[in-house]
């Protein structure tokens, strides 16, 4: 078994440039650390969460459902899959909608003064690392 990604990792992988690799990249390391929570709380075995019928809506019913997974966590997951989708599904993404998306995401803690070469996606970094250090804590 792969040794778990740290913070700090994760934010060294998510500095790419590249918006498509940036949002479904950012979106597998979430969905991979809610895969292992439902591993390890509700003993599901991998081969069952890796089944397309197991999907992420239905990862965060049974999630949420059990009180594990709340508040701005879940709401982060929620727009943090909505951006993977349209990058997934969408040659084009409106950009006018993901941007609204990063707007709505919640920084899970006080807000930082963003700085960085691209501001455009560093509120969309931030609260991936967030978003995954909170659900790292549920583990």
């Amino acid at each position: 078994m792969r040794k778990p990604l740290s913070s700090l990792e994760l934010k060294k992988i998510l500095e790419t440039a590249n918006e498509r690799d940036l949002f479904i990249v950012g979106h597998i390391y979430i969905e991979n650390t809610i895969d292992r929570i439902l591993e390890k709380k509700f003993n599901i075995p991998s081969k069952s969460i890796d089944s397309t019928r197991f999907t992420t809506a239905l990862k965060m019913d049974i999630l949420s459902e059990s009180g594990l997974i709340k508040g701005n966590i879940k709401k982060n997951i929620g727009l943090i899959n909505s951006i993977r989708t349209r990058y997934a599904h969408k040659l084009e993404p409106n950009e006018q909608r993901i941007s609204n998306y990063i707007r709505d995401l919640d920084f899970i803690g006080s807000a930082p003064k963003l700085v960085g070469v691209n501001k455009k996606f560093e509120k969309y970094r931030i609260c991936i690392n967030r978003t995954f250090v909170g659900l790292k804590k549920i583990l």
